[in-house]
């Protein structure tokens, strides 16, 4: 007969208080579990909820789309036929076999050529081509003079004026010009030094998640921070329509990339940068004239000189005291350089100021590049001034005017 095993009431004890002592474990994770579901699910439906009501232009960051190059830096890659969103709306990119951003139908041929030089204000990534300064121009130019007229845009974001003057020479020795037009961005345009040679490297860098080297604020941002936030700006429109609503705490905690523009502190007024700057873009013109072609420069602004109600978030955001600034700091000294230097200089800052006043928005939203409008008031104001120059361009001559060093 099979003996039972009767537990003691002291093992009943131990048993009951080790299961008591398991339950609050199990309910802690069964809440969680639920919490967490909740969570996502109320996430999900607010994702929904905003792509819906509210819809946001999820970021395509294309690193692919620059290619490093030897001396100046990067360049963009030639005979593209690819799309790009940068925040404001997904954009045809095409490149002809320089690498210069075209119209979807390809590159303009004709006997009037105009060289423009810039950075990523010209290239323009935040608009079609047809809505940026360049396409503009060349369907308004070719209008007017009854024929064709092509705009070889070189633009580069995050190029600098010593690029410019790089990327100058290099034009204008494979094709004749009748006219160069340089866009000089005074929010960030305004160099302190000089750079003969440029590192090849990539301007849009590709964030991965990794480990932290360390835990100190900026490892944290580069390790984890930074990848989290390219992968939800790619998938989630809720993440961006918070990111947006958020900047000015995100600034203020130096979670942006956003730089407060050190062109408008009243302390760089006896910088060397503004000299150093002239003395660059002189050189332009005179690469330009010794191959006997004039130079138009437009001082472009930067939003903060033109939207009062940004430049008094940013100044919240960065902790800049507003005695601190001059609005028209970098107009007036570069202005002053240039005008020593007798370059051809346009500057947008009244025109600009204007339009803003009478509501148009000239810079986008989440990219604070110019907007469709901003591109279309910049044509309409140098549409005249380059006509003008192109008329009283010579036929194309050989220039004994010296080549910049």
């Amino acid at each position: 007969m099979t003996d039972l095993h009767i537990p003691t009431a002291a093992g009943a004890t131990s048993f009951a208080s080790a299961s008591a002592r398991r339950r609050p474990f199990r309910d802690w994770t069964l809440n969680l579990v639920v919490a967490g579901v909740a969570l996502i699910a109320a996430l999900g439906l607010c994702e929904m909820l905003v792509r819906l009501m509210a819809p946001q232009q999820l970021i395509l960051k294309r690193p692919d789309v620059w290619k490093p190059v030897d001396s100046l830096g990067w360049v963009n890659w030639p005979n593209l036929h690819t799309t790009i969103n940068t925040g404001e709306r997904t954009v045809s990119l095409f490149t002809d076999q320089d690498g210069y951003r075209v119209a979807r139908a390809g590159r303009v041929e004709g006997k009037k050529r105009i060289l423009l030089l810039g950075d990523s204000f010209m290239e323009a990534l935040q608009v079609e081509y047809d809505q940026s300064l360049s396409g503009l121009l060349e369907t308004r130019l070719s209008q007017r003079f009854g024929e064709p007229v092509a705009v070889r845009n070189s633009g580069v974001g995050d190029w600098d004026p010593p690029q410019y003057l790089m990327q100058a020479r290099r034009s204008l020795a494979n094709e004749r010009y009748d006219l160069v037009l340089v866009s000089v961005y005074l929010g960030n345009d305004v160099v302190v030094r000089r750079v003969e040679d440029y590192q090849p490297r990539s301007p849009a860098p590709v964030h991965r998640l990794r480990l932290p080297r360390g835990l100190n604020g900026s490892e944290l941002i580069d390790a984890v921070l930074y990848p989290v936030n390219d992968f939800f700006e790619q998938h989630s429109q809720l993440f961006m329509l918070l990111k947006t609503r958020s900047n000015e705490l995100l600034t203020h905690f130096g979670l942006t990339a956003e730089e407060f523009p050190a062109e408008l502190l009243r302390e760089e007024a006896s910088s060397p940068r503004w000299s150093v700057t002239a003395d660059i873009l002189s050189d332009i013109r005179n690469v330009a004239q010794a191959h006997g072609v004039p130079t138009l420069f437009v001082l472009i602004p930067a939003p903060y000189q033109v939207d009062t109600a940004e430049f008094h978030r940013s100044l919240r955001a960065f902790r800049i005291d507003s005695a601190a600034v001059d609005l028209d700091q970098p107009d007036r000294l570069m202005g002053e350089a240039m005008s020593r230097h007798r370059l051809d200089v346009y500057d947008m800052l009244s025109d600009f100021r204007q339009a803003a006043r009478a509501g148009a928005r000239l810079y986008g939203k989440v990219d604070r590049h110019p907007s469709p409008a901003g591109h279309d008031l910049l044509e309409r104001v140098l549409e005249p001034l380059v006509v003008a120059r192109l008329r009283t361009t010579p036929r194309h001559v050989a220039s004994t005017a010296p080549v910049a060093r």
